[in-house]
């Protein structure tokens, strides 16, 4: 029984690799994960048929250690998907004084990516009902990528009708930490320009647009970088590769606490 569990697992993973691929192209980051989950399923059905067939040639530490690792992947893996859908706000907090939009990526042909376009339609919807509120658009120019993702943000939400003076672009940044590090020194620079004594009684009120399975890593590393209250505004994902980007940010979840950066 648990060989064919572990096989039919091993040819899901295969198959929604290659769903990525002919869905988002072979450059969807981390998309080789599926194919090593797979190859791990494959190996583990193959180990379990050589133990019941040889017994004898497996000491019991062995097979005892494999399953202390599996439901301890498994129970890691858990924990990570309950904190990335558990703290996804149902509403958007009204009247915030900025919207940091996290960026995403920009095809070599200009076109915005679905996650994106997502995150901006989400932005978009924000400040049609929050007239002034300052939009602070974030993201550097990555590889492959004609412009920043700043820039291609800008012009999508002009082209939808966003107003030009209720935007500004950040371009440095090359990760989620980097996005809120320099997102918070422009805001800040701004606000000294409009005169604001950063006191505790007129601190701006931040909030951050990205994508639903992202924003409990967003909102963790705001905190650690001391933005104080941050609310957190969910823009939808794509539903084909939603697994793949909740498992994704939930591995970086781990790699962000290991490294202080939560």
């Amino acid at each position: 029984m648990l060989i064919w569990v572990f096989t039919a697992a091993a040819v899901l993973c295969l198959v929604y690799y290659g769903v990525i691929v002919l869905y988002a192209g072979f450059g969807t980051s981390f998309a080789v994960l599926w194919l090593l989950i797979g190859g791990f399923f494959g190996a583990t059905a193959a180990g379990i048929h050589f133990y019941q067939k040889y017994p004898e040639r497996m000491p019991l530490w062995l097979p005892v250690s494999f399953v202390t690792l599996c439901a301890s992947g498994l129970m890691i893996i858990l924990v990570t998907q309950i904190l990335i859908f558990g703290r996804i706000p149902a509403t958007a907090e009204p009247s915030l004084d900025y919207v940091i939009v996290l960026g995403a990526k920009v095809k070599p042909d200009g076109s915005l990516s679905k996650t994106l376009k997502l995150r901006l339609n989400k932005a978009l919807e924000y400040a049609e009902e929050n007239p002034e509120t300052m939009l602070v658009l974030s993201g550097a120019k990555g590889d492959a990528e004609p412009c920043s993702e700043a820039e291609a943000m800008e012009a999508y939400l002009l082209g939808q009708g966003a107003a030009a003076d209720h935007l500004l672009k950040e371009e440095q940044s090359f990760s989620t930490v980097e996005n809120l590090a320099y997102s918070r020194v422009m805001i800040e620079k701004r606000e000294a320009l409009l005169n604001r004594k950063p006191v505790p009684a007129r601190q701006p009120r931040i909030g951050i647009i990205t994508s639903n399975f992202h924003l409990c890593r967003a909102g963790m590393i705001a905190k650690k970088q001391n933005y104080g209250t941050v609310y957190g505004i969910a823009s939808e994902a794509d539903k084909v590769l939603l697994p793949h980007f909740s498992l994704r940010d939930g591995i970086a979840l781990l790699k962000d606490r290991l490294m202080g950066n939560l």
